[in-house]
């Protein structure tokens, strides 16, 4: 039988997204930087809490976004990078796709539900500590450990509203939702939410669990050594770049997901250059410019 041979895949040079992008990222964490220190000055403690919300949440991408493009690189063949290393990708976009879930719905009532989101926090470090002090309080080694979470708690009781009620009973703080639970919420928000857990969340998730989905996804590039060698050639010049694509350009997308919601909430003034580079993207990935056109392409025309 004749293979039928297959074409080429199309070449996808990511500097061509990556240049501006980075561009973009550093002005809107240096402008929020800025703002941040004025609020401090200011003594203007909720927008202090505000923007220090958003600088660690854009510090957070950034990270992640640089994090992922060294291991995706293919500019050099750095002794220590494998090129299964990129198998991570999901797990470190799932990261970044909870992050925008909670921004996307945070945004529909941002006063009321960023307070939730840091007040959940209080919650879950009062946790932190209490199960920690239970276990190891007569520990030497951790006495320092345990004096650092409760002066964490301390600053948050400094900065947050917390009722006498809360600060006896945490219990009485509800948790910030996962993706799912605040997809099911009823919110203006909610037919995007439900399309980014059906075409990007959902996948992503099963392989960042490596429930048995998950594993079988990946199964073909654990397995390699194991087939002929005609197939493992596949796997090597094919299939392992299809998956590098796939799950880069998701990284790209999220990014600038985030990105865009952050700079349109702030007004920080990089829409033109946003919208430009979500067209950039879209030029290569169909899922991207869905993205664009489920959201973001009317929020940054609005914005102007």
């Amino acid at each position: 039988m004749t293979r039928k041979k297959q074409k080429p895949l199309v070449e996808f040079d990511a500097r061509i997204v990556q240049a501006p992008l980075q561009g973009i990222l550093r002005n809107m964490e240096s402008e929020l930087g800025r703002r941040f220190k004025r609020a401090m000055e200011a003594r203007d403690r909720e927008a202090e809490r505000t923007l220090s919300l958003f600088v660690m949440m854009m510090r957070l991408t950034r990270n992640s976004y640089e994090a992922v493009s060294f291991l995706a690189s293919t500019e050099d063949d750095h002794p220590r990078r494998k090129k299964e290393f990129i198998l991570l990708l999901p797990p470190a976009n799932r990261q970044i796709l909870d992050l925008l879930f909670t921004l996307v719905f945070m945004m529909d009532d941002f006063p009321s539900r960023s307070m939730a989101y840091d007040l959940s926090s209080y919650r879950q470090a009062r946790e932190e500590y209490a199960k920690y002090h239970a276990r190891y309080s007569k520990r030497p080694k951790w006495k320092q450990t345990l004096r650092d979470l409760r002066d964490t708690q301390r600053m948050m009781e400094k900065y947050l509203p917390i009722t006498p009620k809360q600060k006896r009973n945490p219990a009485s703080i509800n948790y910030w939702r996962a993706p799912y639970k605040l997809m099911q919420r009823p919110t203006k928000s909610q037919p995007f939410l439900k399309f980014l857990e059906k075409w990007l969340y959902g996948e992503t998730s099963a392989q960042a669990h490596l429930n048995a989905a998950g594993l079988l996804s990946v199964a073909e590039f654990l397995l390699s050594e194991f087939a002929p060698e005609h197939e493992r050639k596949i796997f090597e010049q094919r299939r392992l770049e299809q998956f590098r694509f796939r799950h880069f350009s998701l990284t790209l997308s999220v990014v600038l997901a985030i990105a865009s919601e952050i700079d349109s909430f702030c007004r920080l003034n990089n829409r033109e250059a946003l919208a430009r580079t979500w067209v950039l993207l879209s030029g290569y990935s169909e899922e991207a410019g869905d993205v664009y056109k489920e959201r973001y392409q009317a929020m940054l025309e609005k914005c102007g």
